[in-house]
């Protein structure tokens, strides 16, 4: 692929999307891993739908000069609502998106550029996810995502971080810790949209698939991310949401007939009458 396993730093100038709703402490992790460990030069873009009043504060008494800050005082219901809103202030040929929920291992932003630099069709480069704090530090979240039948699964889920150090080609990649090549979904008919909850950050991939861009999966960076840390939740509500984006992205992309073959038009319940994910 005309790719060095071992990447060296471009000096190639960078946006960061960084999303924040209240949480400061991750927000402070984070903002410090990616002045600490980014190799390149970069603009900061924060959008911030928080309701406390310490992040604004926290911002505004960073004075660091390559921050953007934009402040909405109505919350976003969909993760491409502000990535729309970013994009629109990015004015560098690659934006990383990186949730306020991932703390950035060092030189991580220098294998995605390398990569770009050397394939003109890869428009989508996904990092290695490790799991943040708690009792699985340390393994892998994500290593790119696969499409097993109709479903999406974590690669390398599970297994010891120092693993899935590779590059490869893959389906789709997690947005919360990606990089994005700017030409790629600047003049999207559709993708980087409001208005679709049905995975949104797979459901991105797939559109720029169909757009003829290749998606990557860099496993020379790294970042740990603390899962639903920032707005998730475990509540039954939390999880009918989750089933109807899959119901909206399996209708979408031609999934639909292969999950009600096997499990009808719901999904399954357990004797004890508890939803159960396939």
């Amino acid at each position: 692929m005309g790719l060095e396993s071992r990447p060296h730093a471009i000096e190639q100038p960078i946006d960061i999307v960084v999303p924040t709703h209240n949480r400061l402490e991750l927000t402070i992790r984070c903002i410090d891993s990616l002045y600490s460990h980014t190799a390149n030069p970069f603009t900061l873009i924060v959008v911030d739908d928080s309701t406390d009043k310490i992040t604004p504060l926290y911002f505004k008494e960073l004075k660091k000069k390559n921050i953007k800050y934009i402040r909405s005082f109505t919350p976003y219901t969909e993760g491409n609502q502000y990535l729309n809103i970013a994009f629109s202030h990015a004015t560098n040929p690659y934006i990383a998106c990186v949730g306020n929920s991932i703390c950035v291992e060092p030189d991580w932003d220098v294998g995605a550029l390398n990569i770009f630099k050397a394939r003109a069709d890869v428009g989508l480069v996904g990092f290695k996810n490790l799991m943040g704090i708690g009792p699985s530090t340390g393994t892998i979240e994500s290593a790119g995502i696969g499409m097993v039948n109709y479903l999406p699964v974590d690669i390398g889920k599970g297994s010891p971080g120092h693993r899935m150090t590779t590059l490869y080609e893959v389906p789709a990649v997690a947005w919360s810790f990606c990089m994005v090549r700017k030409e790629a979904v600047s003049n999207l008919p559709e993708g980087i949209y409001n208005g679709f909850r049905g995975w949104d950050d797979i459901d991105n991939c797939f559109v720029l698939r169909k757009a003829g861009w290749k998606i990557m999966y860099n496993g020379y960076g790294a970042g740990y991310h603390s899962p639903r840390a920032t707005r998730g939740s475990n509540t039954e509500e939390t999880h009918e949401r989750n089933r109807e984006n899959a119901r909206r992205f399996y209708k979408r992309w031609g999934y639909w007939d292969a999950f009600t073959k096997e499990y009808g038009s719901d999904w399954p319940e357990s004797p004890d009458g508890a939803v159960q994910m396939p």
